[in-house]
């Protein structure tokens, strides 16, 4: 293997050479003879002293977002955090549908609320017909709950953290502390399944390469709702055939279950339910946090002229796509999920705030970054700088606005000049993380970062 120290290269093997150990913090980064990156990691050693205050900070600030979330907004109250759920009575009626003789695409809940996702996901919710609204609230909730834990443990361990006591204190309570950021929060308020399709994804595609059912989740993920296909795509970009062509027939299958369980309705959406995004959402929306509700606010129609928005959005695909598709040549597999993650609500036609929960190993990658010991005092203070910065936006900033709590970003009002950014907020962090990632990868690519494997929070 090629190994990288301070810049300069040599050809070594660590199996042979005693000073590497299990991970010598001295030595920067290492390439395997074909190519292939290995997993994120980050350098153990003296950050083990930095590690007890990085624990003992993350169980103090989540206690505290905790406390927060009753004293803010409280959870007995309608606004409390889990105090909606109706996307999770959506998906319940849905399953009721597959069990029942009602038409999946034409039955909406209160009458403004349809069922939006494929068919197999109504035939996966099948047994929540069978529980009341209030057992499939608590059930949802629950496992939304374990969920997001799993997201950040998921996270730190792609970045090649042990699994250990540190690592699942410091997930619990980070956990905790991403309760408050909008996409999660709203997650958990509705009852939604990004968190699922976020878990399915980070550990189908955080398995070694050559895992022979590498993909499963991805196409699994794609069946319940249509944009985590594009990690298929990313896996063509990164010459991942096995794992590409896993995920496609796997989504395959679950159109083909769909069609034997549910014909008419699987008929109904693969010809047209699945183009009318009007079913989703007000486009102009500011809660459209994608390419397309850009330019529909931008022109102030409900229809935005293709012309514009569908060439932005192959533009925005592209280049997402690259950078993603260079920080997996680089060795950062997190990153290059987190981007592509990024990418898909970006170039959907319709993207709620809570669509944008790849946010989450966004924090964890910045962090780690954070934490790093390589860096200066002055480096990791600008890093620090653009962690909060980029966080911010995220954040479930919230007001009353008529005895209606608005949450998120996009929702608030400061000035006319600066609304109109907010309104677009994660779109315009998309950018910059893009710009930031890519200008990065670019200083790296003499050198391809994996630290040591053997790291503990």
């Amino acid at each position: 293997m090629t190994l990288v120290f301070d810049g300069r290269t040599d050809v070594s093997d660590s199996r042979s050479d005693p000073a590497l150990g299990d991970g010598d913090s001295d030595w920067a980064a290492v390439e395997s003879v074909d190519g292939t990156p290995p997993r994120d990691s980050r350098n153990d050693g003296i950050e083990r002293r930095h590690s007890r205050w990085f624990v003992a900070m993350s169980a103090v600030i989540g206690v505290v977002a905790f406390a927060a979330h009753d004293r803010l907004l409280s959870f007995d109250s309608l606004y409390g955090l889990f105090g909606n759920g109706v996307d999770a009575l959506v998906y319940r009626h849905g399953g009721a549908t597959v069990l029942g003789s009602e038409e999946l695409y034409s039955f909406s809940l209160f009458g403004t609320l349809p069922f939006t996702y494929p068919p197999f996901a109504a035939v996966l919710f099948a047994p929540l017909g069978l529980l009341s609204d209030t057992a499939t609230g608590l059930l949802v909730n629950i496992s939304n709950v374990v969920l997001l834990y799993g997201v950040v443990h998921l996270s730190w361990r792609r970045l090649g953290y042990e699994n250990c006591t540190r690592t699942k204190v410091v997930s619990v309570g980070l956990a905790v502390v991403c309760s408050w950021l909008e996409p999660v929060r709203m997650s958990l308020w509705l009852g939604q399944i990004n968190l699922l399709l976020l878990v399915l994804v980070l550990w189908d595609l955080g398995r070694p390469e050559g895992s022979r059912l590498r993909g499963v989740g991805v196409g699994i993920a794609a069946g319940l709702k249509l944009t985590p296909g594009l990690f298929i795509v990313m896996s063509i970009a990164q010459k991942q055939w096995r794992a590409a062509w896993t995920a496609a027939v796997t989504g395959l299958v679950t159109v083909l279950i769909g069609f034997v369980v549910v014909f008419s309705d699987a008929w109904r959406y693969w010809t047209s339910a699945i183009l009318a995004s009007d079913r989703v959402g007000s486009t102009t929306s500011p809660a459209n946090q994608s390419v397309r509700g850009v330019v529909a606010r931008a022109w102030g129609t409900e229809h935005p002229p293709v012309i514009v928005w569908l060439p932005a959005a192959l533009i925005v695909l592209a280049a997402g796509m690259w950078v993603s598709y260079r920080a997996h040549r680089a060795g950062r597999t997190l990153l290059a999920m987190t981007l592509c993650g990024l990418t898909a609500p970006m170039v959907s036609p319709f993207s709620w705030g809570h669509h944008w929960v790849w946010c989450v190993p966004l924090l964890v990658i910045g962090l780690d970054a954070c934490a790093s010991s390589r860096t200066s005092v002055r480096g990791r203070t600008l890093r620090i700088l653009g962690l909060l910065a980029a966080t911010a936006p995220f954040v479930a900033w919230y007001r009353t606005q008529a005895d209606v709590v608005v949450i998120g970003t996009f929702m608030q009002s400061v000035s006319p000049i600066l609304d109109e950014g907010l309104r677009n907020a994660y779109c315009v962090v998309y950018v910059i993380v893009l710009v930031v990632a890519a200008i990065g990868l670019r200083k790296d690519s003499t050198v391809r970062y994996v630290p040591a494997t053997h790291s503990s929070i």
